[in-house]
């Protein structure tokens, strides 16, 4: 379902269980040839393996080396595979075909057994995604409710750093068991029905016959309320009413925007990339608002809550097009972050399950929350005064010794120096850029709020960018506190004060202030030929398995950069560059993303470029390019906004003209007070 806490999924692997941790983020990975389970939750285009939890497989009868998966591990039939919203259904090498589906909270299973064959059901709390740890699994078996209950502790990538993860589960049949048996690091023992431990197992086995329905309802609370939410969302165990109604909140979803063209391609990448963006962060609530803070507390809300932000990357796009095309979602985010705030003291910038991971650079909630205010969400609503009084402690002060949250990496030195010193460690520069951004977006929470002060000082502190861009090498480099610039010595390396990206990437970082870095590069001129060569020596790179040493659409740092263009006023380069961004970093295959999405980062800028306009986060402001549609029609809560371009072919992307409303643009931009309540835009492309 849309941002739905119950993922279930096939977890797969080349032949022998050889699965690199990279490729398997999500469980999944196209090439493999093997399906050693499927567990029920996962992030969504991550850089890193997380979750996988409470895994089931089904099995021709039970066998002692079934409790690992080289017991139970078969062939994947790829040509059998079938998958579309709210539905995947594959047929197994030992003949048994799975077909899953979701509730909000609850995973179902259906698997269909050959005729002949003793249905075995294994339910493996030992074994997850790789790279994740079991802290400990456990479970109780129910057999006159056909029922197993627990929970199970993994820890990850990012939840290793506060201990793991716990989710919990009530696991319920769709018939009686013929048979059940668990095991704890040891062979399986029929009839047990409790264990707990690292290497904890079970085995439910179910006379010949019709399709076993296997849901688990989930939680982050306790077990009880993994059965509520079982209860509320599929207390029949149908699989074909909970797909119908998944597909169903799949269409309502997709329809936000409709799309006219030429190209079944352009529709499928387009509506691929609405569906991804609409899959994290995560429900963690449940069915009666409780949910588990990262407090580590039981709490309660009236509203959905979410978790799983991976704020370094979507601030940029994905929450901009929330915002824009789900602000109710968008709304019940902002909520949860504020929540999260509240119950655990700090604002997270990664915030996963129920805790804090302190992943990536920034602050970079200050960035959603400003770009939804500026566009006309209630500060009241969403709690903003609360949010403000958390970003602003971590802005002005470090947080104390032993917090779980990290705070901005040497703030007392920022607001010393005014740039966080190469001393301060790794990234450095990039926190410097990353904090003035922040400082942007502080600024203008402090405007709305009537702090008129903060508003002044954050708005100077916006300003520090300035403070590392280095006249002599012409890049946004690292300073000592002694105040000298550090030399770059390969503009195409990574350097150590860099966060994933070199200094011909990190040249643009500067969104909230394209008409300053332009003019501290010499001017408009200048600036627009410096980009100009920037992507004609993009063009020419040869794309490999290893980062990009120019423009780099797989990372965030600059993937605003085509807009720069229509950013300083010129938007026939803006059309041009993201067209080719769009049509050489993106495809229909499955290596169409330019690397992880990253939570949908990279699916939601595909959505932007496809229609025509892009944001820069924080601000009010759509840069214009090329729409790949002759019309698209965005239904907003304020009007239908119609996107036109009479002319839409790959060799015919300059801009010609621009009008809105049938009035010619003066800039090549629109304000969201503009768009918000509907109207047309239209854009004329040529050669």
């Amino acid at each position: 379902m849309p941002f739905g806490l119950a993922r279930p999924g096939p977890d797969t692997t080349l032949a022998g269980g050889f699965a690199l941790p990279f490729s398997h983020c999500a469980g999944y990975h196209y090439d493999d040839t093997e399906v050693q389970g499927f567990s029920q939750t996962r992030m969504h285009g991550t850089g890193i393996v997380d979750y996988g939890a409470v895994r089931v497989m089904p099995t021709l009868g039970m066998s002692p080396d079934k409790t690992e998966p080289a017991g139970y591990r078969v062939a994947l039939e790829k040509a059998s595979e079938t998958a579309r919203p709210g539905y995947y259904a594959v047929t197994l090498g030992n003949g048994v075909q799975a077909e899953l589906t979701a509730t909000a909270r609850v995973g179902l299973q259906r698997f269909t057994f050959p005729e002949g064959q003793e249905p075995v059901i294994v339910l493996d709390l030992a074994h997850g995604l790789p790279d994740v740890d079991t802290v400990s699994g456990q479970l109780e078996v129910d057999a006159e409710a056909a029922e197993v209950r627990g929970h199970h502790h993994v820890s990850g990538g990012y939840s290793e750093r506060f201990g793991g993860v716990k989710v919990y589960y009530a696991l319920r049949a769709s018939r009686p068991f013929a048979e059940f048996g668990s095991w704890n690091d040891g062979a399986p023992t029929a009839g047990a029905a409790a264990q707990e431990g690292q290497a904890v197992g079970a085995y439910l086995r179910f006379d010949p016959g019709e399709p076993v329905v296997i849901a688990i309802g989930l939680s982050f609370v306790d077990a009880e309320h993994a059965a509520m939410n079982l209860d509320a969302e599929s207390p029949a165990l149908d699989f074909e009413a909970a797909q119908t109604a998944a597909e169903a909140a799949w269409e309502q979803d997709l329809a936000r925007v409709q799309v006219r063209g030429e190209s079944d391609r352009d529709f499928e990448l387009f509506y691929t990339a609405l569906y991804h963006v609409l899959l994290m962060p995560t429900l963690a609530s449940d069915v009666d608002g409780s949910y588990r803070g990262l407090d580590d507390a039981v709490h309660t809300t009236d509203a959905p809550y979410y978790t799983d932000f991976s704020l370094w990357d979507t601030f940029r796009t994905l929450h901009p097009l929330l915002t824009l095309l789900y602000p109710e979602y968008q709304g019940d985010m902002l909520r949860s972050l504020t929540r999260m705030a509240e119950d655990g003291g700090w604002m997270p910038r990664w915030p996963l399950g129920h805790g804090y991971t302190n992943g990536m650079d920034g602050e970079s909630a200050t960035v959603v929350y400003a770009d939804s205010i500026v566009k006309g969400f209630d500060p009241g609503e969403i709690g903003l005064a609360s949010a403000y009084a958390a970003m602003r402690k971590t802005a002005m002060a470090p947080v104390p010794p032993g917090s779980p949250y990290g705070g901005r990496m040497a703030v007392d030195k920022y607001i010393e120096l005014g740039y966080v010193p190469v001393e301060a460690g790794f990234s450095s520069s990039s926190w410097t850029l990353e904090s003035a951004y922040n400082d942007f977006a502080l600024a203008k929470i402090a405007e709305v709020l009537g702090e008129d002060d903060d508003a002044a000082m954050f708005a100077e502190r916006a300003g520090y960018w300035k403070n590392v861009w280095d006249p002599a090498q012409q890049f946004l480099v690292a300073r000592s506190e002694s105040g000298a610039f550090v030399p770059v010595p390969d503009p195409f390396g990574w350097q150590d004060f860099y966060a994933e990206g070199n200094a011909l990437q990190y040249t643009w970082y500067a969104p909230h202030d394209i008409e300053g870095l332009a003019e501290a590069m010499g001017g408009r001129d200048a600036a627009l030929a410096r980009l100009q060569q920037f992507f004609e020596d993009s063009e020419k790179e040869v794309i490999s398995l290893m980062p990009q040493e120019y423009y780099w659409q797989g990372n965030e740092p600059d993937i605003h950069a085509p807009f720069v263009f229509s950013a300083l006023d010129d938007h026939a380069r803006s059309a041009r560059w993201s067209r080719w961004v769009l049509r050489n970093r993106y495809g229909g295959t499955p290596s169409g993303l330019p690397g992880n999405d990253d939570g949908g980062t990279m699916s939601a800028w595909l959505a932007f470029a496809a229609i025509g306009v892009f944001p820069i986060a924080g601000t009010d402001v759509y840069l214009l390019g090329s729409p790949i549609f002759s019309e698209t029609i965005l239904h907003l809560a304020g009007g239908d906004l119609r996107i036109v371009a009479p002319v839409t072919s790959d060799e015919a992307v300059h801009s010609a003209a621009a009008s809105w409303q049938g009035k010619p643009l003066a800039r090549p931009r629109l304000l969201h007070a503009d768009i918000a309540q509907g109207g047309t835009l239209q854009i004329d492309l040529g050669p």
